[in-house]
């Protein structure tokens, strides 16, 4: 069975995660095994710089964040999501971002499997200039750094209102097109 891995990076039910659960219901829909993560509810640290996984072949920091990261390592694509907070992901997001330096060898070649398809969902309130380029840099940590095959990103602005994605058909048409290609 394929597998699929949702990131949330939002502190609250939201835009970002409305988007990722309608792609990640399109990709269950579709036969995936589906686990979700909300990194808001996890106990977990930041990397501590220990650089025990480029020993391990994985991290050693033992909290929350393990069963994120082997859950990642092991499927098959993977949604991301983080609304954007000052023209940044959220600490949430970036804590499991730089986690995901266990996913380089010491060599600093990925020691997770290649081509993982990789879906990214941005979100904010007001101009996407911000958005646009955490969605950027997400897709390329992802396939340059873990030589995953980005399948789409979807970038959204001027969602005040949490609910405001989960309301609006053209975006939550454009989160199931997605799912389609998990």
């Amino acid at each position: 069975m394929t597998s699929t891995v949702v990131i949330l990076g939002s502190p609250r039910k939201g835009n970002s995660e409305a988007i990722a659960e309608a792609i990640a219901n399109e990709a269950k829909a579709k036969g995936n095994e589906i686990k979700t993560f909300k990194l808001n509810q996890l106990k977990a640290r930041g990397c501590q710089s220990c650089y025990g996984c480029k020993k391990a072949g994985k991290c050693v920091v033992k909290d929350d964040m393990i069963e994120v990261l082997d859950a990642v390592r092991e499927a098959d694509s993977i949604i991301l999501a983080t609304p954007d907070y000052f023209s940044q992901s959220t600490a949430q997001y970036r804590m499991f971002e730089d986690r995901c330096f266990s996913f380089l060898g010491g060599d600093f070649i990925p020691n997770i499997a290649a081509g993982k398809k990789v879906a990214i969902v941005v979100t904010c309130g007001s101009g996407l200039d911000g958005a646009n380029r955490i969605a950027d840099a997400i897709e390329g940590e992802w396939t340059n750094f873990f030589k995953g095959n980005a399948v789409g990103k979807i970038v959204r602005g001027g969602l005040m209102e949490p609910t405001a994605a989960s309301e609006n058909k053209e975006i939550m048409d454009e989160a199931k097109a997605l799912g389609q290609k998990l």
